[in-house]
């Protein structure tokens, strides 16, 4: 009697704990638990919630397949792992990483409690090779539990494991982005059941992540699967975001771990054999393969990470079969509404590391500033390539001595033009919303500087929608008493400016003092126009970085070779 007693009081505690962060799925029970913003306002975590089966052994190099019922209360308290990360090593790395994130705001989750909130899916970026949706690594919800959305951020397959290809049916590739495929599947099947609205998804990233929004746009298979889409600093034009050698990088990686495939090229053994190695052998692999291919004359960001999404063949479940750019020109993507943009200097984290490299070598050959997509093979032609753009970026001296016309050379060339040119090509069918974040302050953490710059850094902007760490001194940034008045104020208009999007689709759909009353201004066909985020809020009715970007259209529009892959 004693121990039954004992039994019922634990249960009966349990189940306070249990609250109403315990959701009933159509595939079995998850448990949650209930959080709080800085402002105190209460929110359901679900952390590691599995939305594909384990893609090892047979599944390893596979598309994605969706997860089985189960019986048991899955625990969603805390984090699980996060994929393969290429260039770096943790504790947290696991093949069985298809995982998701669900933030909610809505705490009483009772059967069928349909709330209805926009939904927006968050894809983390890391060059397709490293990164991941977990809070721990700065992907915090609590600004975004304080605007009435619900937040998903997910894990997907990077380095060899989402992106080899064979470049047939036996290993086609993209898996990673398969795999986003998957997740935004379970949202439309589980969602509800969050509160939130299947019908109301937007997806966004950023840097990889926003390519993969890009790609997205591109894919018959996510066609119905949102509503909108956010790109921070990043698009499938990026020449970094496409991998034109993808079958010659995966039998080097083969050849590394079994030297039977420096000849071999049998794709169905290829395959046998990569399911039968160790993820950890096949990841050290891939690292070391990058540490030889990448050097200062075969630079990744600029002729396309070695692990990047590519082109199928034609058949049932290729994700892409058709050239994005062409995609996009035509008109041949899915019809949503678009928010796109960058930084002001989105190459100033190089500027520490291979700049002074990068500098040397392109003083020595300027034709290796010249963009793979131009398509041109003669080498004198090449080479006058090159000399009209180190002429461009500086005229009157080495490069050596001017880092600031390679950092912005990279800045252009790596990402500014390619998402302008996403942007222009897609306003002919969609509305299309295009910033330029310009605001530098504390909150950004911004460590990199260099005098004449645009002072803000690739992914700089993404401080000011996520909660994470910085510092000892500041090891939460909500709170807000550590940052200038300043860097609140861009803070709670970066956040509007998002959600407004995700709700109404339409970033500034009515005046609000917060916004300083702004009308976002679309861009246009023939007409390009933005807004500028920094310390104020500025609409603009021309290109941002005009002479930059007239310099390259002219450049393709003079040299380049159709059909164009990325720009």
């Amino acid at each position: 009697m004693h121990y039954c007693i004992i039994l019922l009081a634990f249960f009966s505690l349990f189940s306070v704990a249990l609250g109403e962060a315990l959701v009933i799925l159509p595939d079995g029970k998850i448990q949650g638990k209930t959080e709080y913003t800085r402002i105190g306002q209460s929110y359901n975590s679900f952390y590691g919630v599995r939305y594909g089966k384990n893609p090892t052994n047979e599944l390893r190099l596979q598309e994605p397949q969706p997860v089985d019922p189960w019986e048991d209360v899955f625990d969603a308290t805390v984090e699980k792992g996060i994929c393969y990360q290429t260039s770096s090593d943790n504790d947290m790395e696991t093949e069985n990483c298809l995982l998701l994130n669900v933030f909610t705001p809505v705490t009483d989750l009772k059967e069928n409690a349909a709330v209805g909130l926009p939904v927006m899916f968050y894809i983390h970026g890391g060059g397709f090779i490293d990164g991941t949706g977990i809070s721990e690594w700065g992907v915090g919800p609590h600004y975004f539990m304080e605007y009435g959305v619900i937040l998903v951020a997910i894990n997907y397959r990077l380095g060899p494991f989402g992106y080899l290809s064979t470049g047939d049916d036996v290993i086609p590739g993209n898996f990673g982005m398969k795999d986003q495929i998957l997740a935004l599947k379970w949202v439309q099947k589980n969602i509800e059941y969050f509160g939130g609205d299947p019908k109301k998804v937007t997806i966004f990233g950023q840097s990889a992540g926003a390519a993969s929004v890009s790609y997205l746009l591109l894919s018959p298979l996510a066609e119905g699967l949102f509503r909108a889409a956010i790109l921070e600093s990043g698009s499938a034009l990026d020449p970094w975001a496409y991998q034109r050698d993808q079958v010659e990088i995966t039998y080097k990686i083969a050849a590394l771990l079994n030297s039977d495939f420096e000849t071999n090229r049998n794709s169905t053994e290829l395959l046998k054999f990569l399911q039968s190695v160790s993820g950890k052998a096949l990841d050290e692999a891939s690292n070391e393969l990058s540490q030889q291919l990448n050097t200062p004359d075969n630079f990744q960001l600029s002729k396309g990470f070695y692990y990047a999404p590519v082109i199928e063949q034609e058949g049932k479940g290729a994700f892409l079969t058709l050239l994005q750019y062409g995609g996009f020109e035509t008109g041949q993507f899915i019809k949503v509404p678009v928010m796109i943009g960058l930084t002001a200097e989105e190459s100033l984290f190089m500027i520490d590391s291979v700049i002074p490299d990068l500098a040397n070598v392109y003083d020595k050959n300027p034709s290796l500033m010249v963009p793979l997509d131009i398509h041109v093979k003669d080498k004198e032609v090449i080479q006058e390539i090159g000399q009209k753009i180190k002429h461009f970026y500086s005229a009157n001296e080495n490069l050596t001595d001017n880092f600031l016309a390679v950092t912005q050379y990279h800045s252009n060339q790596d990402f500014d033009k390619g998402v302008l040119k996403q942007a222009e090509l897609q306003s002919n069918y969609v509305p299309v919303y295009f910033y330029e974040f310009t605001y530098s302050g504390k909150m950004g953490n911004d460590m990199y500087k260099l005098n004449g710059s645009g002072a803000v850094v690739h992914g700089e902007e993404q401080n000011y929608i996520f909660n994470r760490w910085y510092s000892t001194e500041i090891p939460d940034n909500t709170d807000f008493r550590k940052f200038p008045e300043a860097d609140v104020l861009v803070h709670y208009r970066f956040m509007s400016l998002f959600t407004n999007f995700a709700k109404e689709l339409n970033p500034t759909p009515r005046n609000e003092d917060i916004l300083q009353n702004v009308t976002w201004p679309m861009v246009e066909p023939g007409k390009f126009q933005y807004l500028e985020i920094g310390k104020d809020l500025i609409e603009h009715e021309t290109v941002p970085k005009a002479e930059m970007y007239k310099f390259w259209n002219e450049l393709y529009d003079t040299y380049a070779k159709k059909p164009y892959d990325t720009f």
